[in-house]
């Protein structure tokens, strides 16, 4: 087997990881809410999804340069998880979930982290569909709901939120930085794959801080 072939396999391993992780969340995560939705917020979910979309759209732009089996993959998972978040999202919403003093000061920090990077771009002339631009968008679409989320779990508690969707996070974020890397030693570290790895690597940082108050509180 040479180098190229196990390279392969490794990152055919990670890929449908992600499918039978993106699987396993929303049957559980779905199943937990029947039962409560301690701990889970509106934005959360809601900010998840926009947050998804953006990755999707910068891992499309590389993919139209890039045909690649490894960049094709990345879409392809970020396409998977957009879905089962948005699932998880809808199922939210059908449970009459409750607006609540964490999801205001969210989407009011998120909506000010946004502002703010969009005057960052004007002032040193960067087109706001800039890789950059919108990777700084995710971080504040994923870190900041993240990092509220930690501070309703202490309030409300973490019933709503399962075990599998815990884990399942941690090790989805690492596969899928592990990927982003794996598709730089073919086509180097543009604008659109540091837009990535940025975004999820503030959704590691953040997703441990919520899991960390999880843990205790729970």
């Amino acid at each position: 087997m040479t180098r190229e072939d196990g390279s392969s396999l490794f990152t055919d391993f990670l890929f449908y990881f992600q499918l039978v992780a993106a699987t396993v969340v929303v049957v559980n995560q779905v199943a937990t809410m029947k039962v409560s939705i301690d701990g889970v917020s509106v934005t959360w979910f809601g900010f998840w999804l926009a947050f998804l979309s953006i990755n999707l759209v910068l891992a499309f732009n590389v993919l139209k340069t890039h045909q690649d089996r490894v960049s094709k993959q990345t879409f392809f998972i970020y396409a998977v998880w957009t879905l089962a978040i948005g699932a998880i999202f809808i199922n939210l919403l059908r449970q009459n979930v409750q607006w609540t003093e964490v999801d205001y000061w969210t989407t009011v920090i998120t909506g000010s982290g946004i502002f703010i990077s969009l005057c960052v771009a004007r002032l040193i002339g960067i087109a706001y569909s800039d890789p950059l631009v919108r990777s700084s968008f995710a971080v504040f679409l994923k870190a900041v709901p993240q990092l509220t989320l930690a501070w309703s779990i202490f309030l409300y508690g973490g019933d709503g939120i399962s075990l599998s969707l815990v884990i399942a996070g941690h090790l989805t974020i690492a596969t899928r930085l592990i990927q982003v890397w794996y598709s730089t030693k073919i086509g180097g570290w543009d604008r659109n794959r540091i837009g990535i790895a940025v975004g999820e690597l503030a959704n590691q940082i953040s997703w441990a801080v919520a899991t960390v108050v999880w843990i205790f509180v729970d």
